[in-house]
C-alpha cells in the first residue's frame, strides 16, 4: 500500500479552504507508477480530485505544469493542475476517473477508442510551436538505446556480448536511428501508450503523463499506441488502425504523401528505438528502483522487436540474434523471477 505523504492532505485542504471550496474527507492511493510520483484520489462530499506527491529532487514538476497549460491551450485533453507547490512536490489535479485504456480496450471497442485517442495524438502533433519545446537529438536517442545493453542485456540477463554481437548491435542501432530521424519530426507525447490514456465520460480520450513531451519522429506516438503491450492486435487489425492514423495525420498536414512501404518502415523502426529503450528502462526500474511490476511487459516488447526487424534485410541478423539467443535467455530469467 502506498502511504500518503505527510502534509499532502493538510496542504490540499488549506488550498481548498482559501478558495472557499469543499474540503477533502479521505485520500485513497492509486496505481503504482514507473516514475517517483505517487497519486491519490481525494474524496470530497460532492466530487473527487487527484492529489500528487512528485519529489522535487527527482521529477520535473515545472515541465509537468508547463505541458499541462500548453496542451490545454492547444485543445489536448489533459488534467488541469489546480494547485501546486513545487518546493513540497505537491499538486492537486482534475480527476479523469478510473477507465484506463489499458483495461478498457477490447476488439469490440478498439476502433472507437483508438479514434478518440488518435484525435488527441493529432492535437499534440499539430500544437502551436513554443520556444520551450525540446527536440530529441541523435545523441539522446542513441543514449536511450544503450539502456538496452546496460540494464537489459548485462544488468538483467547477465548476457556477455561476443565481439561479433556487439558489432551487429552497433550496426543495427545506426540503421534504426537513421530511419528514426529521416521521418518528419513533430511534437510527441513520448509515451503514448494505453496505460497513459483515459476514457472520459464524454467519450473523448484523456491524456496522462505528458511531461516528457519532445519533438521527435512522427511515428513514435502511433507505434507506442498501436504496438500495445496489453492488447496484441492481428496484422490486419494493426494495419487498419495505422491506416486510420495516416488518414487523420495527412488531413491535418502532419504526414507527407509517401508510399506504404516507407510508412511501414518509419513506424517499425520508430518502434525498435522505443522498444530498445523500454527494455532498458523497465529492467532499470526493477534493478535500481525495486519496482518489478513491469517485468511482465518484457517478453511482448522483445517479440515486437523480433517481428519488426525480421521484415528488413539489413536487420534480419538482429532478428535472428534476438530470437535465438535473447528470447530464450529472457524466458529463463522470467521463470526464476516468478
Amino acid at each position: 500500500m502506498i502511504n500518503i505523504p505527510e502534509g499532502l492532505l493538510t496542504w490540499a485542504n488549506k488550498q481548498l479552504l482559501s478558495a472557499g471550496d469543499s474540503l477533502v474527507k479521505k485520500a485513497v492511493p492509486l496505481r503504482e507508477e514507473a516514475s517517483f510520483r505517487k497519486y491519490f484520489r481525494l474524496i470530497r462530499d460532492s466530487d473527487t480530485l487527484i492529489g500528487v506527491f512528485s519529489p522535487p529532487d527527482k521529477e520535473s514538476n515545472e515541465r509537468f505544469l508547463f505541458f499541462s497549460q500548453f496542451f490545454k491551450e492547444n485543445q489536448v485533453r489533459v488534467p488541469q493542475v489546480i494547485y501546486h507547490d513545487f518546493k513540497k512536490g505537491f499538486m492537486v489535479l482534475e480527476d479523469f476517473g478510473d477507465k484506463l485504456y489499458q483495461f478498457e480496450l477490447s476488439r469490440k471497442n478498439a476502433h472507437s477508442l483508438y479514434s478518440a485517442a488518435l484525435d488527441e495524438m493529432i492535437a499534440i502533433q499539430t500544437s502551436i510551436p513554443s520556444s520551450s519545446l525540446e527536440t530529441l537529438s541523435y545523441d539522446q536517442a542513441a543514449e536511450q538505446i544503450m539502456l538496452f545493453e546496460e540494464w537489459f542485456l548485462k544488468g538483467f540477463l547477465n548476457f556477455d556480448l561476443q565481439d561479433a554481437e556487439s558489432i551487429l548491435l552497433k550496426e543495427s542501432y545506426e540503421i534504426i536511428l537513421q530511419t528514426f530521424f529521416e521521418q518528419p519530426q513533430v511534437l510527441c507525447h513520448f509515451d503514448f501508450e494505453s496505460r497513459n490514456i483515459m476514457v472520459l465520460e464524454d467519450g473523448c480520450a484523456g491524456i496522462l503523463d505528458f511531461q516528457d513531451a519532445v519533438i521527435g519522429p512522427v511515428f513514435l506516438d502511433p507505434v507506442s499506441l498501436l504496438k500495445d503491450l496489453d492488447n496484441v492486435w492481428k496484422p490486419e487489425e494493426f494495419n487498419q488502425f495505422l491506416s486510420d492514423y495516416v488518414l487523420k495525420a495527412q488531413a491535418a498536414g502532419v504526414l507527407p504523401d509517401v508510399d506504404d512501404n516507407m510508412m511501414k518502415r518509419w513506424i517499425d523502426l520508430a518502434g525498435l528505438q522505443r522498444q530498445l529503450r523500454i527494455l532498458g528502462t523497465l529492467t532499470r526500474l526493477h534493478l535500481r528502483d525495486g519496482k518489478s511490476y513491469r517485468l511482465v511487459d518484457l517478453k511482448q516488447t522483445l517479440l515486437y522487436m523480433i517481428d519488426a526487424s525480421s521484415r528488413y534485410e539489413n536487420l534480419s541478423k538482429l532478428s535472428v540474434f534476438l530470437q535465438k539467443k535473447i528470447l530464450p535467455a529472457l524466458e529463463s530469467k522470467l521463470k526464476t523471477n516468478s
